[in-house]
């Protein structure tokens, strides 16, 4: 999986135990490779090219790009339509007399009811199984305490549930310690997902990690050259 912007002559070559690290030190080219990747992700418009085997893939159903780390949390709309859905196959599949139990159940409990009201009731015959799943909130457990467990947790979800496999981050080694990245860096690397990094400086490398960094001149090093922190 190759990812390139090309105004600024960037691929990045996405490996299965490696970590992808984006370093952009000019402010003109960080503002705009952060903006496209954002509006990519949302479906919108931009320079980033997500190519397999010479196939263009769609980032924004590929990519999940993650701003600020501090607000993930388990009932994101991607993460819930997809619960959903599976939680629906799964009655329909599993347990279809249980669900039907239920209706008559919630049915017989709206004739009794309307017998205490002085006005006729009107209400659906046949349960719809989602719109139960969103009355009672039904979610994934929240997230870790820490930030760490927060990160790894929307990770595996989004991995397992979703069969999202690449994220990019926005400076998200300034928000971890090198033993909390190295945590993680284990983590994607048995999840076999690819974790891109852009940060506004190049930080201290850490052993696993590979990409580029475009200085102020906009001139393009590569970090595999550099020598890793163990």
């Amino acid at each position: 999986m190759n990812l390139a912007y090309p105004s600024y002559n960037v691929m990045l070559t996405l490996c299965e135990n490696k970590i992808t690290v984006l370093s952009i030190e000019n402010p003109q080219a960080y503002s705009q490779i952060l903006s496209d990747i954002w509006n990519q992700c949302q479906g919108g418009d931009g320079e980033f090219i997500l190519s397999h085997h010479a196939t263009i893939k769609s980032i924004s159903k590929e990519i999940a790009c993650i701003f600020n780390p501090f607000v993930l949390n388990s009932g994101d709309k991607k993460i819930l339509n997809k619960l959903y859905s599976i939680l629906q196959e799964q009655t329909n599949e599993w347990l279809i007399h249980e669900s039907a139990s239920l209706n008559r159940n919630i049915i017989d409990f709206f004739d009794k009811l309307s017998q205490h009201v002085p006005y006729a009731l009107e209400y659906n015959l046949n349960l719809d199984i989602v719109n139960l799943f969103k009355s009672y909130d039904v979610k994934p457990e929240n997230f870790g305490e820490s930030l760490l467990e927060r990160i790894v947790e929307y990770l595996r979800i989004q991995s397992q549930l979703c069969n999202l496999k690449i994220f990019v981050f926005i400076s998200l080694k300034q928000y971890l310690t090198t033993d909390e990245l190295k945590l993680l860096y284990e983590f994607v690397f048995y999840e076999k997902i690819h974790l891109i990094i852009i940060e506004p400086i190049h930080s201290p490398q850490i052993y696993g990690e590979k990409g580029c960094i475009i200085d102020k001149d906009l001139c393009i090093i590569d970090i595999d050259e550099l020598t890793p922190l163990s």
